[in-house]
């Protein structure tokens, strides 16, 4: 059997703790008295049973009022942001979209469908309007493909040559125009108008020409026979000349036409559609990269907001509970249920005009139909404690009542805090659950245990003290004809009061409880008691 002394307390319990997170602490405007019976009607009208001062939480809450109205102001202002950019974007990306249709429209107008539709082909370029959607919508795998096709060649430019002049211009195409001419391969458009005209104007001139070179043929004949003057031939072979020149001048006209001015003009136009497509390109980008920085901007003060909102909570949340209320009916019990005092021994007594700390027990209800003790028990002992067994337990209060109940839990290692104060006093926390309900039973009362280790029917058994130890023999002293006789003893199982008898004695006899005192002549002394 193993003794050790306790204290009574509840299994479970209610601790109302201050919620109230200040620097100081916050002190107690009110308290219910230590002892009131909480009872179901308490709980039912929300009794109040612990007022908290709330003014510093009173003056966080209107200084935070502030930072929640800007909060609010900023996610606003960058919301109304937001969609301005977007509503921005969306107009560049339109204005980028209708230049781009326009430009291959002109294109298209100029060379003719047909040619239109070779030429972007060769460019790998969209040739209506339905492809030019289909590269609106590929936006996304360019701009991932340029940003690879940026990093290769920034790489690849780092190991070049100094001499290496190739120019790598990806899916780019001469187009000779010309030979659109030469193959008859321009469709109806205002290139192949321009074209006849300047044909018609040629074939004209040769007309004319021909005209006055027989116009003069003739004339010199006549002038030869003296028909016309001199005068007239010559006014004639004027006018043949300026119809040759006219003639040179419209096959120059048209030559220049072919080799220059419509290869020029298509080239312009080309460019200018790609040129629009790089446009149109470049403000997506930005868009997206305005619209990114918009949103992120957003998001930011989202944030804020919540974390400004998620403050704001917790303060009225303290706020409400500077008032505590009944939750459970109970007994009231100032602070913690342990009353532990190894970490927070300067604590203010709990009583009204007192500052608490944040998250410190105020006053614990405990729950009086499940009742137990805690005993710390020695490490000389711990071997033979175990979860399971049986307890006897008494109180000061009632000594003449014996509970029963039994062990619950014992600690793997010993007690760290009592270790720190008393390194060479190991001890080991245990938890024993008492048996029933009792209601004179009140958490802090002390208690004896009696952990029952092991049970020992049909023994003999003498009290402990008359067990004496002399020359490493363990004896006794039993009343043998009125005279004390000293008796060697083989002793079993122990507890505080009895010890085993395996032999040397009979039960019936009579043992001294203390070593009796001999004379010369005999024996004196001492108190015999009988053994069962």
């Amino acid at each position: 059997m193993v003794l050790e002394g306790g204290n009574i307390k509840a299994l479970e319990s209610l601790e109302l703790k201050s919620q109230v997170e200040t620097r100081e602490g916050v002190k107690i405007l009110t308290l219910v008295e230590e002892g009131y019976e909480v009872t179901t009607a308490d709980v039912e009208n929300e009794k109040v049973l612990i007022k908290l001062d709330p003014t510093e939480m009173k003056e966080r809450i209107e200084m935070h009022d502030i930072e929640f109205e800007n909060a609010q102001t900023a996610l606003t202002e960058t919301d109304e942001a937001r969609a301005i950019q977007m509503t921005e974007s969306e107009n560049e990306i339109k204005t980028a979209r209708q230049t781009a249709r326009f430009a291959l429209l002109d294109l298209e107008k100029y060379l003719g469908q047909e040619a239109s539709l070779k030429v972007l082909a060769m460019r790998s370029l969209p040739a209506t309007e339905t492809a030019l959607l289909q590269y609106e919508e590929n936006f996304r795998e360019r701009l991932v493909g340029d940003g690879a096709a940026a990093s290769a060649e920034s790489e690849s430019s780092s190991q070049a040559s100094p001499n290496d002049d190739v120019i790598d211009r990806g899916d780019w195409v001469r187009v000779d125009f010309t030979a659109l001419l030469d193959n008859e391969e321009l469709g109806d458009g205002e290139a192949q108008q321009e074209l006849r005209k300047r044909q018609d104007e040629l074939l004209v001139a040769q007309s004319e020409y021909a005209v006055e070179l027989e116009t003069v043929a003739g004339s010199e004949k006549l002038a030869e026979q003296q028909f016309i003057t001199r005068a007239t031939l010559d006014k004639e072979k004027v006018a043949m000349k300026k119809a040759q020149i006219a003639e040179l001048s419209a096959a120059t006209s048209l030559e220049l036409y072919r080799r220059y001015e419509f290869p020029k003009r298509a080239e312009e136009l080309l460019t200018k559609y790609e040129d629009s497509l790089h446009a149109l390109d470049r403000e997506k980008k930005e868009a997206l990269a305005k619209l990114t920085q918009a949103e992120a901007k957003y998001k930011n003060a989202e944030q804020m907001m919540k974390m400004a909102q998620k403050k704001r909570d917790e303060l009225n949340e303290q706020l409400e509970s500077c008032t505590i209320v009944a939750t459970k009916p109970g007994l009231v019990v100032y602070g913690s249920n342990e009353r532990d005092r190894y970490y927070y021994g300067g604590e203010e007594q709990i009583e009204e005009g007192a500052s608490v700390r944040y998250k410190q027990t105020i006053i614990t209800i405990p729950d009086m139909r499940r009742m137990g003790v805690k005993v710390n028990i020695q490490e000389s002992h711990i071997k033979k404690v175990e979860v399971g067994q049986k307890v006897r337990i008494t109180a000061d209060a009632e000594p003449d009542k014996t509970l029963t109940g039994e062990v619950m839990k014992v600690a793997v290692l010993p007690d760290s805090r009592r270790s720190y104060l008393s390194p060479n006093q190991k001890v080991y926390p245990t938890e024993i659950h008492i048996d029933g309900t009792h209601d004179w039973l009140k958490p802090g009362m002390s208690a004896k245990v009696e952990i029952i280790t092991d049970e020992l029917a049909g023994i003999l058994r003498i009290p402990l003290q008359a067990v004496m130890i002399e020359a490493g023999d363990m004896i006794t002293y039993v009343e043998e004809g009125g005279k004390p006789t000293r008796r060697d003893i083989e002793a079993g199982e122990f507890n505080d009061e009895f010890i085993e008898i395996k032999s040397g004695l009979e039960e019936g006899e009579l043992v001294y409880l203390s070593k009796p005192m001999v004379d010369g002549e005999g024996v004196e002394s001492g108190e015999a008691a009988e053994n069962d």
